[in-house]
């Protein structure tokens, strides 16, 4: 019995026209998917920004192996672990803008953590000179110019963001971790690169962020809980260039980021490595302000 021709063609229309819209429900349900993901990822990244305030402090035993694995990555693209552990100190000077206004630095950094910046700047025809040292147990400032104040010692959280928060010598690199353990967080972006998260636990249990871009595995970004006019902020910075000191590849332009937004940059004119430290540059000078005592019969 032959079919007829116009029953073939029918049936070779209605086939064709279930195949299309076979394939546009596809691509409808993977658009959802993919719309669904985004939304997720979004969700995720924004979770992870605002999870300071949002999530209790839970410390990890030890540090998980994908942040170990990180670690070891960016240690690798950067020099080497042998070359990082070869470095005792940097003294490197340099230019920061914040909020528009231009300050000269040196900084002075060590591979125990301890830090010392000193400012100074030219305002309305007067010199301005400013320090603010951690050495190792307390963080302290001192308004040096025009007029020598007594240091004094710092607290609070911003005595935390400049103990954990530094600009060259990360805590990265063993045997440096103690006191931090390393827990990996997830995806985000820098700058629009995507990038992966690892947090660090340190001093007091103060959390810090680490960005390491997913293709070079250099750190471009990294900082926590500061304090900007008394309320806590999230302070990062962003290394957007990088030159080598002693092999190792180091941050030679830094972003300064207060939630998300920037509103400084960090400008690196010369590192130097191993420098030789006098015994009392990290150490608190002694208050100049005489004391009067009782006399004693």
């Amino acid at each position: 019995m032959r079919v007829p021709k116009y029953l073939i063609m029918k049936t070779l229309f209605f086939k064709k026209e279930t195949q299309q819209m076979s394939r546009l429900i596809r691509c409808l349900l993977l658009f959802s998917s993919v719309c669904a993901c985004t939304a997720t990822a979004q969700e995720e990244t924004l979770a992870l920004e605002t999870e300071p305030e949002t999530t209790p402090v839970v410390r990890p035993e030890v540090s998980d192996a994908t942040s170990l694995k990180l670690i070891q990555n960016y240690r690798t693209v950067t020099g080497g672990t042998n070359a990082h552990e070869k470095i005792t100190n940097i003294v490197a000077t340099g230019k920061i803008v914040e909020a528009g206004k231009i300050k000269s630095f040196v900084l002075i950094e060590t591979n125990s953590g301890k830090r010392k910046i000193t400012y100074t700047w030219r305002l309305l025809g007067r010199d301005y000179e400013r320090i603010v040292a951690y050495d190792g147990e307390k963080v302290w400032s001192q308004e040096v110019r025009p007029k020598e104040q007594p240091a004094k010692v710092v607290e609070g959280q911003d005595a935390l963001h400049f103990v954990n928060q530094r600009w060259c010598l990360q805590p990265l690199v063993d045997p440096r971790q103690d006191p931090f353990v390393f827990k990996y967080q997830g995806l985000s972006k820098v700058y629009g690169r995507p990038a992966y998260i690892v947090i660090g636990y340190g001093i007091d249990d103060e959390r810090s962020w680490f960005y390491f871009d997913t293709d070079k595995f250099l750190l471009t970004r990294w900082g926590g809980l500061g304090t900007i006019a008394g309320v806590k902020e999230y302070l990062d910075y962003s290394a957007k260039k990088f030159s080598k000191v002693n092999g190792v590849l180091l941050p030679k332009e830094i972003d300064l980021l207060a939630e998300n937004e920037k509103f400084g940059t960090i400008t690196f004119d010369t590192t130097l490595a191993n420098q030789k430290l006098g015994p009392d540059v990290f150490k608190m000078p002694p208050s100049k302000v005489p004391v009067l005592r009782q006399a004693t019969n």
